[in-house]
């Protein structure tokens, strides 16, 4: 007896979740309130977080008292984006400088926060209020 099956159905390619992440990019936004904003979007991994760490040196040596480092349109955080953030507060837990964390809804840098620990080693928080008046810097990025 012969039996015949029927072709294998086809399954969508998905592309990967690298793929679908937008391209890296830093912005210094203009320092008030004696603090300075970093804002980050894209994806913060191996290949970007030497890119957070040179932006964060670049201001550090101004002595801001506040850092704010502004992940509300990061769409990926690994490992080593962790590990940039916890290098960070080191860094300014040794030059007497407060860091914030600032979060909007971002549920994919919560969860990352969450599960990592450092939520409650970091100071997260929502978008304070007067930031998204902020203008970026002429010639930063």
């Amino acid at each position: 007896m012969l039996v015949v099956q029927p072709p294998a159905t086809a399954i969508p390619v998905v592309p990967s979740v690298r793929e679908q992440r937008r391209a890296f990019d830093i912005q210094v936004i203009r320092p008030y309130f004696g603090a300075v904003m970093v804002r980050i979007r894209g994806a913060l991994d191996a290949d970007s977080a030497l890119q957070l760490r040179s932006a964060v040196s670049t201001w550090a040596h101004r002595r801001f008292p506040v850092l704010v480092l502004d992940l509300s349109e990061v769409d990926f955080l690994d490992a080593a984006g962790l590990a940039a953030l916890g290098g960070i507060q080191a860094r300014t837990v040794k030059e007497n400088t407060t860091l914030r964390i600032i979060t909007g809804d971002n549920r994919v840098v919560r969860r990352a926060l969450a599960d990592s620990g450092l939520d409650h080693a970091l100071n997260v928080s929502r978008l304070p209020s007067g930031w998204e008046r902020a203008q970026e810097i002429p010639g930063q990025g």
